[in-house]
């Protein structure tokens, strides 16, 4: 199994934990009330974890995993048919073209976690290894056989965490607000 992910966008999340970690220590010590400080933290928490630090692409022999903020999509190898980096990593299959969130320009920094560290890549990189995974077509002369086993494409929405992106993101704004 092979993950890529974006190590810029992870230093950023655990530099938004931090910040949001010192927040709680100032307001209490503050004169304002220490229950307002950890709604915006917990939000900033939240939003680092859900934007910054979950989307990935993840490379199993059976299937291409794209998790992003809003979706996790779960590609079998059969029903993609292409790889493209000219605006940053798409993926192309048979339900369309899929932009991922960890690489939206050909430029973009990524990393594929390994036991000994992570390894950078760059686009182009990633998209070879995504590109090693997909099937050859396989040319078929005659008629198709007589029972074909479905190829999934799965998609579930990450409806949780962007409904409590945008209640934690009105609490800790009206926290704020007050502080």
């Amino acid at each position: 199994m092979t993950i890529i992910v974006a190590p810029g966008m992870r230093v950023l999340a655990v530099a938004l934990w931090a910040v949001s970690v010192a927040l709680v220590p100032l307001a209490v010590v503050g004169d304002g009330s220490p229950w307002l400080a950890p709604l915006p933290s917990l939000f900033i928490m939240f939003f680092a974890w859900a934007v910054l630090w979950r989307p990935r692409i993840v490379l199993t022999p059976e299937a291409l995993r794209i998790v992003d903020v809003r979706r996790e999509s779960t590609y079998a190898w059969r029903r993609v048919t292409d790889v493209r980096t000219k605006y940053g990593l798409e993926v192309v299959s048979s339900e369309g073209v899929r932009r991922t969130w960890i690489a939206t320009r050909p430029t973009a920094r990524l990393g594929s976690l390994r036991p000994g560290g992570t390894v950078r890549l760059s686009v182009e990189a990633a998209a070879d290894e995504v590109r090693a995974m997909v099937p050859a077509v396989v040319e078929q002369d005659g008629p198709p056989p007589a029972s074909v086993t479905a190829a999934p494409i799965v998609h579930r929405a990450h409806g949780w965490s962007v409904l409590a992106l945008v209640v934690l993101g009105f609490v800790g704004a009206m926290a704020a607000a007050q502080l």
